[in-house]
């Protein structure tokens, strides 16, 4: 029998390593073994899927053979450097899971820890090469080939469940398996269409046919009631805001805030589009900052924008949050270039942007 690559992959998370997986992703050192005991059995049950995918085997096989020969010892010892490791690790899940899921997968661990999703991308990378580095060790001792290595993870599915925190797995239920290329087309960022190839698939047969007709109406009019039935916001100074995801607009730029978003909000990930790490500015042409994220709400359509402003404000790491309607393009001696009718003062008082476990779904 395979040695438990949970068991095998913990043997190197060290107090010296979990310390160093701290500093990397900013975290206390405590709430970052919590946050480590959970990301390693959520990246290896996403991996299971991945291998249980046709041509999946090949993909997982690939990924292990990218990594050098020396990987844990690196990681371990920090000689690569942790910064340049996680970017790659991040990169690799990425290609294996799709941006989308692995934005969904990454959302979801960081508001059931109660921590950003920046921090916790951060973590889920520094852990994906010493994943990597694991399954290529037991996989050359073992003489595997790609299916047999597939077999091998698969084979432990139930004994990386079992080592999920309580109420984790229920949380990660729902999270859509690895997408065939034609699937991820449809569930591309703007395409509201997914919604309904989500539902059709789930259901009978004998009510698909209903489906098909009764959901597009449904969305149209939940959108017409959104854009024609909602009554005028009144426009206050900055305050906090009693909802998490209720807009705290500026009474000077009418700009509006988001201190937390809903839970059907999920982040755009590393999907294609020309807003994430750009730089943002200002109508006067000031840069406040760089676009973080974005938030792509159930219908498909972009929700919000996390921008990270503390860098340009002299104040620390802090990310703010606004409509994705706020965000603007204008045309610059320098060519297009992304703004908000914002101030530097504005944005030092708005509410900083934190996406809380216990946000509405």
């Amino acid at each position: 029998m395979a040695n438990s690559i949970v068991s095998t992959i913990s043997r190197f998370l060290t107090p010296e390593v979990i310390g160093k997986l701290a500093s990397a992703s900013g975290l206390d050192h405590s709430v970052t073994q919590t946050a480590v005991g959970a990301a390693l059995p959520s990246i290896l049950n996403a991996l299971t899927g991945v291998a249980a995918q046709p041509n999946g085997a090949r993909q997982l096989a690939d990924a292990v053979a990218q990594q050098p020969t020396d990987i844990l010892g690196s990681i371990t010892s920090g000689a690569t450097g942790l910064p340049l490791t996680g970017e790659k690790g991040t990169n690799l899940l990425s290609s294996l899971l799709g941006g989308t899921q692995l934005g969904v997968l990454t959302s979801k661990l960081g508001r059931f820890l109660g921590v950003g999703e920046g921090p916790m991308r951060t973590l889920m990378g520094l852990l994906t090469p010493l994943i990597m580095g694991v399954l290529g060790r037991e996989q050359r001792a073992a003489g595997l080939d790609a299916s047999g290595l597939a077999h091998m993870l698969m084979g432990q599915k139930d004994e990386i469940a079992a080592a999920m925190p309580p109420g984790l797995g229920r949380v990660l239920e729902n999270t859509a398996s690895p997408a065939s290329p034609e699937r991820r087309t449809y569930e591309a960022p703007g395409a509201p269409y997914a919604a309904v190839q989500r539902a059709r698939s789930d259901m009978p047969r004998s009510s698909a046919r209903w489906a098909y007709w009764a959901l597009p109406l449904l969305i149209l009019a939940g959108l017409l009631w959104y854009l024609l039935g909602r009554e005028p916001e009144t426009v206050g100074p900055v305050a906090t805001s009693k909802s998490t995801s209720e807009p705290v607009r500026d009474v000077q730029t009418k700009t509006a805030y988001l201190s937390g978003a809903p839970d059907s909000w999920v982040s755009i990930g590393h999907a294609p589009n020309d807003y994430v790490n750009k730089d943002i500015y200002n109508r006067a042409g000031e840069q406040l900052g760089t676009i973080k994220d974005v938030l792509v709400g159930p219908d498909g359509k972009m929700a919000a924008a996390i921008i990270n402003v503390g860098h340009y404000l002299g104040i620390g790491d802090k990310d703010i949050a606004v409509p994705f309607s706020a965000i603007l393009q204008q045309r610059s001696d320098s060519g297009q270039r992304i703004v908000i009718d914002a101030t530097k003062d504005n944005l030092q008082a708005a509410p900083a942007f934190v996406r809380h476990p216990s946000a509405k779904q």
